[in-house]
């Protein structure tokens, strides 16, 4: 018995077919394996990893050496004379040097949400009071329901 091949029309003895099949299977074997091995040994490389501690800095360690020296000793609001809110900040400097930083004062009145920067120059162990003019809050609407914050930033 004889098969006839796709390419000229000559006749096979059928067990050759069966060999070329059984070499195909033999073949998609070491494909699957060679993708196995590959996928498996696929984290066993020299590629860098992960550096640095394996521990997050423990409280007593400084991450970094903020200056402090400057803080708000005292926040107190009142009336301008046409009105408006103004906060007074007493800012106090520990150090012996003079310091400079810039002070952060948020205001909440209501619906209104505001907010001024103003750079703040103490000289060393004293202190200082900086004015904060918020025109476009009036006092009334802050001393109902108001609130203030401070920040160093």
């Amino acid at each position: 018995m004889s098969t006839a091949d796709n390419r000229g029309g000559e006749a096979k003895a059928p067990w050759t077919t069966l060999l070329s099949v059984g070499r195909v299977a033999r073949v998609m074997k070491r494909r699957r394996a060679l993708a196995l091995g590959i996928a498996l040994l696929g984290g066993c490389s020299n590629l860098p990893g992960a550096t640095g501690p394996r521990t997050p800095p423990t409280p007593s360690e400084r991450t970094a050496s903020p200056d402090r020296s400057l803080s708000v000793a005292d926040l107190d609001v009142e009336k301008a004379d046409d009105g408006h809110l103004r906060v007074l900040a007493t800012v106090r400097n520990r150090s012996g040097t003079e310091r400079t930083r810039t002070l952060r004062i948020r205001i909440l009145a209501g619906d209104t949400r505001t907010e001024q920067r103003r750079d703040v120059t103490v000289a060393g162990d004293t202190e200082r009071e900086v004015v904060f003019d918020f025109e476009d809050v009036a006092y009334d609407d802050f001393s109902g329901d108001g609130s203030l914050s401070s920040t160093w930033l």
